[in-house]
């Protein structure tokens, strides 16, 4: 059973607006046209034929995707799309073995319409396992991994349209927008600490004393690291601006100039510990101070900034497999 918090409600009047337009269109809406861009690019070289090519791709859809992930709050506006990031990501929200399927559909010679129907089958997950073991030279791999990277492709334009329809409802109620993006740092510093890092480290309750670095997000592509810094990369972008009004301005606005300032000054060494591994290296020491770094930082979010700003907060038990 995993912890999953639930931002319940928020206390303080504010009169300034929480996240304004400026920080909505730098932020949520580029981070989700730069994932379009990316699995566009991945199309094309998968179309192409070219293997190596669409690896490197592969890697910047990663990076791109997980920063529309971890400040994913369209399900928030609106309950229909609270699925949608499964659809595009198994990661830890799954306990089948989708290698073995995958294997059975690319040996067999069903129809791909009816062959892969399953959403897993169409994931991030599995596009890395066909890139990364298979060859798309083969005509029924290659069309394989253009189902995959047209399926991602069009869940990540699902989120744009979903997020440029519900703009005005987002911007409009400040409050709750606060209260939904400081919740989307909490829990994804949560997941980041315990699944990305403590699992693979030996150092969550689950595996404690029990490293593997095969448990690593994306070890098979060797992108795990790429991932963490790009998640980091995108609190960094929430709290710790000098582009747009941040969530960190908003938080000085109420006082609580002490705990952002704690919250940036462990986000910056979360990075820079994040710097210092590969994935190759991530059980050890380094992995432990990465660990401990991300949960200062969780702690930064879930005790001393909500607590400062009012908010109410609750930990439920829930499925993390």
């Amino acid at each position: 059973m995993k912890k999953i918090i639930i931002v319940l409600s928020l206390f303080l009047s504010i009169n300034a607006s929480a996240v304004n337009k400026d920080f909505f269109n730098n932020v949520i809406i580029a981070n989700v046209n730069q994932s379009i861009d990316s699995s566009t690019n991945l199309i094309i070289l998968i179309e192409q034929g070219d293997q190596q090519a669409a690896k490197i791709s592969f890697s910047n859809l990663v990076r791109d995707w997980k920063k529309v992930e971890a400040t994913y709050l369209l399900g928030d506006l609106n309950e229909d799309y609270l699925d949608t990031p499964r659809y595009i990501d198994i990661f830890h929200g799954n306990n089948e073995d989708i290698k073995p399927q995958l294997d059975l559909i690319i040996e067999s010679d069903d129809d791909l319409s009816y062959a892969i129907y399953k959403h897993s089958h169409k994931t991030i997950n599995a596009l890395e396992y066909i890139l990364f073991s298979k060859d798309i030279s083969t005509p029924r791999v290659k069309a394989i991994a253009l189902i995959m990277a047209k399926s991602i492709s069009s869940y990540l334009t699902e989120i744009l349209d979903g997020y440029q329809t519900h703009q005005t409802q987002f911007l409009k109620n400040e409050q709750y927008a606060s209260a939904i993006l400081l919740n989307a740092l909490v829990a994804g510093t949560y997941k980041l600490k315990e699944w990305r890092i403590g699992d693979v480290a030996g150092l969550s309750k689950k595996y404690k004393g029990e490293p593997n670095n095969h448990r690593a997000e994306y070890a098979l592509s060797g992108n795990s690291i790429l991932a963490i810094k790009s998640i980091l990369a995108t609190h960094q972008q929430v709290i710790n601006s000098n582009k747009y009004k941040d969530f960190g301005d908003i938080a000085r606005e109420f006082g609580a100039n002490k705990e952002i300032d704690t919250a940036i000054r462990n986000l910056k060494k979360s990075i820079a510990s994040a710097n210092k591994i590969q994935d190759e290296n991530f059980v050890g020491i380094q992995g432990q101070a990465l660990y401990n770094a991300t949960n200062a930082l969780m702690k930064s979010y879930y005790i001393s900034l909500m607590d400062r700003l009012g908010f109410v907060s609750k930990v439920l038990d829930a499925d993390g497999d």
